[in-house]
């Protein structure tokens, strides 16, 4: 998962002492002197509801499951007045300012100057130096406004999860779980199962033994293969991408020529950034993984936008379309450690909105929990460059919306006909920091209504929902050109490669949604929509439960052996193993699409 390297908030102000490099490094994200810009994001005052609504047509026991409105119904329905929004629009005009209304209504985007931003100045002088701060309504606006942020624009160089970071050796890699007793757990695994494919691609540059996974055994393995066979290709389907970055399409039509694969068409939509923006390896796996799982899809909208927070709001509620092109499922591999919001409201009611949105419209949206384990953040050392996680346990927002599928990570060992013979949670550990994200939310401390059942885990949001292959090694098969975000270290030419993470994760799930609303729309049903309480519902019953997931119970995602012990690592944090049924490791586990494609449509009665 692409990480957006924001800054370290006063609530974890000690832990920076005690790492004294990653503090350095992380105040190039603060709101400080050097800052010319920042991000101001204007809640407005607006009907409430939204949520009663989302449960109605969400909850499988409901009479009115599945009876979407519009996303221009909702908007109508549940936006701020329009009278609201043009009395903030003038009152930032009056001020040299021009703002943007956000796709939901709810929200005013702005970019001002230091000086148009003293107006809405932060509460305390304490507050002023974080990167997301609760700011001062105006007496003016006070009718119309209900709360402020404003947002550093600064971010840092995304990161490329490369299996050969890890600098693993063939020999290495054996069955998962602890090698002796008292000895850390590790999900590293060999290559299994039988591959197919161009021998280039087969290979992804890797030494024998550590190759990666190619797209028949992963697709084999989750059911993406046996839907296919059926017709269910995602025909009709049309998914969006919510993206910091652009791709080559020569990139991804080598990939899918390479295993048999033609990518479906394929439409770029700038947001804030005036023209496409220049390729990198996110946006070139994310599509990767869509022309494989879901290749006959209507078409791909990928939606470009700045890497700053109220960027990727904004971009996120862009992604719901227009009339004519609204996508059915909406995936997005980005992640903002939830410290570092400093429990900024505004921030994240502005995701829940555009989740909201999405659910009462009938739009899955599933979003990558993470690659930092349990220990959400992570911090750039700065005498060596280096990137780790944080230890303390939390996870990221949008992945913690109430809203969202978050989708965890792990690892696959294949029978030769790319059966799953054992799936376990990715936690690497015992060589580097990288393991599926998952724990309870911060921001978001109720507990969702359905997710009530999970009791012994307390209240909050509880993360992931689902998991996938996200394990490093063996990894995915990648082809990629785009340097130098493609070139994993060691590697001095781009091309074939091996990569792993719940960035990939993510959008296979998301191509496996797809196929399933095909399933559904052959039996005049409409779309699942948000999947969460239908997810549930499944779990909590045993024989849904085998029939729809294939259950994780080994493994754990605690990186905390392997983080600097100055900083409070060297140890497990305690958190989180995988349990039959649901966890915070795993969540129900991976699906087993043609059994769940199944399930989902019976439940619309």
């Amino acid at each position: 998962m692409k990480r957006l390297g924001l800054p370290l908030l006063l609530c974890f102000a000690l832990l920076c002492l005690a790492l004294p490099a990653a503090a350095g490094a992380a105040k190039k994200g603060v709101i400080g002197l050097g800052e010319k810009r920042v991000e101001a994001l204007i809640e407005l005052h607006h009907p409430r509801g939204l949520n009663h609504f989302v449960r109605a047509v969400s909850d499988p026991s409901s009479p009115r499951y599945r009876d979407y409105a519009s996303v221009e119904q909702l908007v109508n329905r549940f936006g701020a007045k329009e009278k609201t929004q043009r009395k903030v629009l003038s009152w930032l005009a009056a001020r040299g300012v021009r703002g943007e209304v956000s796709p939901t209504g709810m929200q005013v985007f702005a970019t001002l100057s230091r000086r148009q931003a003293g107006a809405l100045r932060p509460a305390t002088a304490r507050a002023s130096a974080a990167a997301g701060v609760s700011a001062r309504v105006p007496a003016a606006l006070r009718s119309a406004v209900a709360r402020v942020a404003l947002l550093s624009t600064r971010t840092a160089a995304t990161h490329h999860v490369g299996a050969t970071e890890a600098g693993i050796e063939a020999g290495e890699a054996g069955s998962a779980g602890a090698a002796k007793p008292g000895e850390p757990y590790r999900s590293i695994l060999p290559h299994s199962g039988t591959a197919a494919g161009c021998a280039e691609g087969s290979s992804g540059g890797i030494e024998p033994g550590l190759e990666p996974f190619t797209p028949n055994q992963y697709l084999t393995a989750y059911g993406h293969a046996a839907l296919h066979a059926r017709g269910l290709t995602g025909k009709g389907q049309k998914v969006a991408l919510v993206e910091t970055g652009g791709f080559k399409h020569s990139d991804i039509v080598t990939f899918g020529r390479c295993f048999g694969f033609k990518p479906p068409p394929i439409k770029v939509v700038p947001v804030k950034v005036g023209k496409p923006l220049p390729a990198e390896d996110e946006t070139t796996l994310d599509l990767s993984m869509l022309t494989v799982g879901a290749p006959g899809l209507e078409k791909i909208y990928v939606y470009e936008g700045p890497e700053s927070l109220g960027g990727v709001a904004l971009t996120a509620g862009t992604a719901l379309g227009t009339p004519g092109h609204r996508p059915d499922v909406i995936s997005i591999s980005l992640g903002f450690c939830e410290p570092e919001l400093a429990g900024n409201l505004a921030l994240r009611n502005a995701f829940d909105n555009v989740f909201a949105v999405a659910a009462g419209a009938g739009i899955s949206v599933l979003v990558s929990a993470g690659d930092q384990g349990s220990s959400g953040c992570r911090a750039k050392d700065g005498k060596t460059g280096e990137t780790t996680a944080l230890p303390m346990t939390t996870v990221s927002l949008p992945a913690s919306s109430p809203y969202v599928t978050a989708v965890g990570g792990t690892n696959l060992a294949l029978s030769r006909k790319n059966r799953i013979k054992a799936e376990v949670v990715w936690n690497d550990s015992v060589l580097t920091p990288w393991g599926g994200g998952g724990g309870s939310s911060l921001i978001s401390p109720r507990t969702p209504w359905w997710q009530a059942g999970i009791d012994r885990y307390g209240p909050g949001r509880k993360v992931p929902d689902i998991a996938a292959l996200a394990d490093l090694i063996p990894g995915y098969a990648l082809y990629c050109t785009a340097v130098p975000s493609c070139l994993s270290p060691g590697q001095k030419a781009s091309g074939w490669t091996s990569v792993g993470g719940t960035s990939a994760a993510a959008p296979l799930m998301a191509a496996g949604v797809a196929l399933a609303n095909q399933y559904a729309a052959g039996r005049g049903q409409r779309d699942l929509g948000f999947l969460n309480p239908l997810l549930y519902q499944l779990g909590a019953k045993g024989k849904a439960r085998a029939g729809a997931f294939t259950d994780v119970v080994t493994g754990n995602n605690d990186l905390g052996r392997a983080l600097p012990p100055e900083a409070g690592g060297g140890k497990p944090l305690g958190c989180c193993q995988a349990k039959t049924g649901y966890d915070w490791a795993s969540g129900w586990g991976s699906l087993k699409l043609p059994g769940f494609a199944r399930l989902a449509a019976a439940a619309d009665r």
